[in-house]
């Protein structure tokens, strides 16, 4: 079992009709735990009954929540999530209890026994978990595996504090429009080539939607269709979805061609259910690990 650590918000994605546990630090760590690593959940919940329901559906998960700080002035998070044409957008309310994690003590042990850390911009928004979020890079055992998710949503966006931790870690997911906006950030046409010619051990990886993944290496250009998808998803926590399986299968050393096709399937299976933490299919395990 690798030690895996995934930091930021876990709150309260918020449908029309029905709200789901989320979050994509929080997604990420569920389906990192689901996949049979040893997961750790750094955030931070209000003393609120939405608060108090997320510890209750973790646990029931058994996901540990020891590293799930109690925030006694500001609420658990929220989002709204609105849909057009099939397509979500969301209302990050703030402040919430998520933007204030704090440098504890426990969580600067359990930084010194990583195989992998999972961070994401979104998550910094607020200069104190950003503190604390930079405070782990500079704590990690040289051979932790940074996992970078920009999760661009504005108006958070800091672009210095965002291309400094692209440089940094190891494996950085992109969307589509994240990569064109990195375009712009780094004066260059092609982001990932740029990149990898400072740094040749860095992984990019891009989802494209309808039309798969793309990963970049040094190796090569690896590139994936989609899986098909069925059900009556609302597609919420995909991404978070495909690059937890991704770094999951990273940690156990698997081949590089064999990466895109487990993490799309087991993306797909994801954008079948509602919300981004659904009941994983043993099955679907099966698969990814065999």
């Amino acid at each position: 079992m690798k030690k895996v650590l995934s930091i930021g918000e876990v709150l309260w994605d918020v449908f029309p009709t029905y709200k789901k546990p989320g979050g994509s630090p929080a997604n990420l760590a569920y389906h990192l735990h689901s996949l049979g690593n040893s997961t750790i959940l750094a955030s931070r919940i209000g003393k609120d009954k939405n608060g108090e329901e997320l510890l209750h559906f973790l646990k029931e998960k058994g996901l540990p929540t020891d590293q799930i700080q109690s925030d006694e002035t500001h609420n658990t998070g929220t989002v709204s999530v609105t849909f057009t044409d099939g397509e979500p957008s969301y209302v990050i309310h703030e402040p919430a209890a998520w933007d204030f994690i704090e440098y504890s003590d426990a969580l600067k042990a359990a930084a010194s026994r990583l195989d992998a850390i999972c961070f994401a911009s979104l998550s910094q928004r607020n200069s104190v978990t950003a503190g604390t979020v930079q405070h782990l890079l500079n704590d990690l055992p040289e051979r932790c595996l940074k996992v970078f998710d920009l999760n661009l949503r504005p108006p958070f966006i800091d672009r210095e504090l965002i291309t400094s931790q692209i440089e940094i870690a190891d494996v950085v997911k992109f969307n589509e429009e994240e990569f064109e906006q990195a375009k712009e950030w780094f004066s260059t046409h092609n982001p990932a080539a740029y990149l990898l010619n400072l740094h040749p051990e860095k992984i990019i990886l891009r989802t494209l939607g309808a039309n798969g993944s793309e990963m970049i290496t040094s190796s090569g250009t690896f590139s994936e269709d989609a899986c098909p998808i069925s059900g009556d998803g609302d597609f919420v926590g995909v991404g978070d979805a495909f690059l937890a399986c991704f770094t999951h299968l990273r940690l156990q050393k698997t081949a590089l061609e064999k990466l895109l096709p487990a993490a799309n399937r087991y993306a797909a299976l994801v954008a079948s259910k509602q919300g981004g933490m659904p009941e994983i299919p043993g099955s679907i395990i099966e698969f990814v690990n065999r």
